[in-house]
């Protein structure tokens, strides 16, 4: 039992380190940039990597620019997160009171779909297919989706670290902190797993105009929160506040690239005078 603990504590340690590096290669790459350049990236090129950048500063320092809607909408989801706190111990216990096997495979399950490295796979897949089907609109959608995973993970490792909290299976309590910490045992704020899959789930529904292709990706999210809470990774605020997180990032991105093909549209005007010929053309580009 020891040593399988060991061994998924090893592997998750792994795919942190995996995360963390192929995040940091990510900005290095992109650190010589002076401008952005006003398009949206549809190839993993030096677009994307200048995008990533770009749009990373501006999410971290947005609360600078926030008006009175964006600080009452962060308010109500502070207030929201902070409201589950109190019972974050009762929900635990009656969640390990009413262990069922079937429910743990179940969570399992879920948390296996959630986890950062499968939703990057899942990304993969998807901009490989854009490749195949030379979709730009298919190859859009997932690298803006991948930008919402990477820039959430970066905020999600961060908060890990510096917030300390003790998850629920060390039965420290929901208000044992312990900042500044590497340990896992002690990183249960944010949740990675909850924060990553509403990051991808709304990004992903707004690209799409399928009502049923929202409800299931959202559906699939609410699912990976909810089996955190199961396997007892988390307490029902961790959950909340991160799903939150997610949700606001992938809007955050999915809003800035549905502004950017708005700038673009605009009306031109030609005349073309030819022999015993002229015309006017109006034309409307999207």
């Amino acid at each position: 039992m020891k040593e399988a603990k060991e061994s998924s504590l090893a592997i998750a340690r792994r795919s942190k380190a995996i995360i963390f590096l192929f995040s940091l290669l990510i900005i290095l790459s992109a650190i010589r940039v002076e401008a952005r350049i006003p398009e949206e990236a549809d190839r993993l090129n030096g677009l994307f990597f200048r995008q990533l950048l770009t749009d990373t500063g501006e999410i971290l320092t947005s609360p600078g620019r926030w008006g009175k809607n964006d600080w009452l909408t962060f308010s109500l989801s502070l207030t929201a997160s902070l409201a589950w706190w109190p019972a974050d111990s009762s929900i635990h216990d009656w969640i390990a009171d009413s262990h069922h096997p079937a429910l743990t495979s179940i969570s399992r399950f879920f948390s296996g779909i959630g986890h950062p490295l499968s939703l990057i796979g899942t990304i993969s897949v998807g901009y490989l297919a854009g490749e195949l089907a030379d979709s730009s609109s298919i190859r859009q959608t997932f690298l803006l989706s991948a930008e919402s995973l990477l820039i959430t993970e970066l905020i999600v490792q961060a908060g890990k670290i510096s917030i300390g909290r003790a998850r629920p299976y060390t039965l420290e309590g929901s208000s044992s902190f312990h900042p500044f910490t590497l340990k896992g045992d002690w990183q249960s704020f944010p949740s990675g797993h909850s924060s990553a899959a509403w990051a991808l789930a709304t990004t992903l529904s707004s690209r799409t105009g399928k009502h049923y292709l929202r409800v299931l990706f959202y559906s699939l999210a609410t699912g990976v929160s909810l089996s955190r809470l199961v396997l007892d990774k988390h307490f029902a605020s961790d959950v909340v506040a991160s799903s939150l997180l997610g949700y606001y990032i992938g809007r955050k991105i999915s809003h800035k690239a549905s502004r950017a093909v708005k700038k673009t549209d605009r009306l031109s005007v030609s005349l073309s005078v030819l022999p015993g010929l002229m015309s006017v053309s109006f034309s409307y580009q999207l």
